[in-house]
């Protein structure tokens, strides 16, 4: 049911925001979720692309956006370019993963990215594109567990001009690597009312061993410089579509102050280098 809820709701958005030259798109199921992989085998996964109003051959083109290591294990049967047919309202495609029989036990994620090439309506200047994404949930041996819980997470000071930065905590009770899917960073004023920013990032994080708690820093890029001051954030994580920790807090920014020590150092071992040029130089003049 909630899958079905997603599904009608990205899209009624696609509908209404999509203008009336291209025609309501939408995927059935949104996800491929293979838990029980084993070396060697192979899964296969019907999806289906729907439209509102198949008024004109629709040219379709996928991109597989995954861990480096199963990019070869996973296609679509049509290829990555393909043809939706005038007419055609429900159009399958297979998802196929072919795992290798050297492959790594373990849970993969990664998503499957499904796009109308541009098209121009007459007199538009804009190429319009629509499409949707597709989750892929792939888990590879028997007796795999993925358990984790996020401890904390804590928004940290930063220096004028820096991005926002949390650190999330990550307990890892199961026996394979995991991590967070997505995080996102709300910018706030001093008040906590108004909103000056908004990052996100998706699927880029690093891993937590197994049985190990561990920490990971996260950066978002807003594009916003932070002036000296103090401000609001309110930070989320997500495993998959739900939140599973979530802060709201404030932080500083402080000055970006120069460090003398340091290169006060620089500037003396420099000195002291040159010194040591000009002295040998000269015992080479001598001897010569």
């Amino acid at each position: 049911m909630k899958h079905a809820s997603a599904f009608f709701l990205g899209f009624l958005c696609i509908a209404l925001l999509a203008p009336a030259s291209v025609s309501a798109f939408g995927i059935s199921p949104p996800f491929v979720n293979a838990s029980r992989l084993l070396k060697g085998s192979r899964y296969e996964a019907t999806i289906f692309l729907v439209q509102g109003a198949p008024d004109v051959d629709l040219t379709m083109g996928a991109v597989f956006d995954v861990p480096e290591k199963i990019k070869d294990w996973v296609s679509i049967d049509k290829g990555n370019e393909f043809v939706i047919p005038k007419g055609t309202q429900q159009f399958p495609i297979k998802v196929i993963v072919d795992v290798p029989k050297d492959a790594e036990l373990g849970v993969y994620n990664g998503y499957l990215r499904l796009n109308t090439v541009p098209v121009r309506a007459e007199g538009q200047q804009i190429a319009i594109s629509v499409g949707g994404r597709i989750d892929l949930n792939l888990s590879v041996g028997e007796g795999v567990v993925q358990e984790f819980t996020v401890r904390k997470i804590k928004i940290l000071d930063v220096r004028e001009g820096d991005k926002p930065q949390i650190v999330v905590t990550i307990d890892n009770t199961g026996n394979v690597p995991v991590t967070i899917d997505r995080a996102t960073f709300d910018l706030l004023d001093k008040y906590g009312q108004v909103r000056l920013g908004y990052g996100q990032i998706e699927g880029d994080f690093d891993e937590v061993e197994p049985f190990t708690i561990s920490d990971i820093l996260i950066e978002f890029p807003i594009d916003v410089k932070l002036a000296i001051g103090e401000y609001w954030g309110e930070a989320r994580v997500f495993r998959g579509q739900n939140v599973v920790n979530e802060l709201k807090t404030v932080f500083n920014v402080t000055e970006r102050k120069v460090d003398y020590l340091l290169y006060g150092s620089i500037l003396v071992g420099a000195i002291i280098l040159g010194i040591g040029f000009s002295l040998v130089r000269k015992r080479s003049k001598r001897h010569a």
